[in-house]
């Protein structure tokens, strides 16, 4: 265990694909201390590693014991365009968390990066650092709040177990849902959910194309997470109204499913879609022996979605507060309160 002091021995390098596995046993090691599970598999590290806005040499900042296992990790991501929303990412192995120069030093490392790339937004524009952190992680928490962030948000992990019958999905007239194909569809998917995220708190509209270039990559790294017969889109006519987007797993647990994405388009709202989404996806991943649908929401959603899943049958498991760092203050083009209409 730790004595909560650095060590001599410690190593700090950028990673490499090399270090693909001691990263998942570190990552697994964390989720196992804080969810009794594993959480993460090699290839869902290497698929998020090949991003095209990722680049380990400069996005990346570990550190490895003299064994040569990694112990903590840094991540700094490039957002791209406007280059107003950051999100960095700090993990420690659990038996080295009560070392806080650890926390400290890559914190100091993950924001700097960001710093360095603040001359790439407009500047006029307010710029921010995100970082998230489970709400019974205090070791994390703290590291983000010596950095200098502050709590900007509170979400929810949530679950339904699928050990009852699931009401039938209602549809409105004109509209039916059918399996995505992805190469056909990615376009399609991709402008509604611009569509129907532009009212949710914290939504940076980005380029048209670097918004697909992202989903391409995305449904590139999900590997066999995604079958498109588990992606539902509901359809009026040849109009997307809205999306339920389901996982095969979740780690290596291929007993629960992921909602990836869950969207409704404006004008469709307040028309039982969403629900109908998520209770044809239930019946769907039911009949294919999946015990238990999970998904993370912003618990202060700025359109009620909490009372949404709540009505079909999730529960709260944790939360997890989102984090925040202004680096500059300026025009915000983030969401942050609904339109009066």
């Amino acid at each position: 265990m730790s004595s909560g002091e650095w060590h001599d021995d410690w190593t700090v390098r950028p990673c490499t694909f090399d270090d693909a596995d001691t990263a998942v046993d570190m990552f697994n090691a964390r989720s196992m201390h804080f969810y009794g599970e594993n959480q993460t598999t090699a290839e869902d590290m290497i698929g998020w590693w090949k991003s095209p806005r990722f680049d380990l040499a400069t996005d990346s900042q570990a550190v490895f014991d003299s064994q040569g296992r990694m112990i903590a990790w840094a991540h700094s991501g490039d957002p791209g365009e406007p280059y107003v929303a950051f999100g960095i990412g700090v993990i420690v192995h659990p038996e080295h968390a009560d070392c806080d120069e650890l926390w400290d030093r890559l914190f100091a490392w993950a924001v700097g990066l960001a710093k360095d790339r603040l001359p790439k937004a407009a500047p006029d524009l307010r710029v921010s650092v995100f970082e998230n952190a489970m709400e019974a992680d205090t070791a994390r928490r703290g590291g983000a709040e010596r950095a200098g962030f502050k709590i900007a948000r509170v979400s929810n992990a949530m679950r339904i177990d699928l050990d009852h019958e699931t009401p039938e999905p209602v549809w409105p007239t004109g509209v039916l849902v059918r399996s995505a194909n992805v190469e056909d569809d990615l376009e399609a998917m991709c402008m509604a959910t611009r569509e129907a995220f532009r009212d949710h708190w914290g939504y940076v509209e980005e380029p048209l194309d670097q918004d697909l270039e992202g989903w391409r990559s995305w449904t590139a790294s999900l590997g066999e997470r995604l079958d498109p017969s588990l992606w539902f889109l509901a359809c009026d006519g040849d109009e997307i109204a809205g999306l339920g987007l389901f996982s095969t797993r979740i780690g290596d647990d291929a007993t629960r499913s992921y909602v990836e994405s869950l969207s409704v388009r404006p004008g469709y709202r307040k028309r039982g879609i969403a629900l109908a989404l998520l209770r044809h996806g239930f019946k769907e991943v039911a009949g294919r022996d999946y015990k238990a649908v999970e998904l993370d929401m912003d618990s202060e959603n700025l359109t009620g979605a909490l009372r949404l899943y709540e009505r079909a049958g999730f529960r709260v498991m944790r939360r997890t507060l989102s984090y925040e760092l202004v680096l500059r203050e300026g025009k915000d083009l983030a969401t942050r309160v609904l339109p009066v209409s």
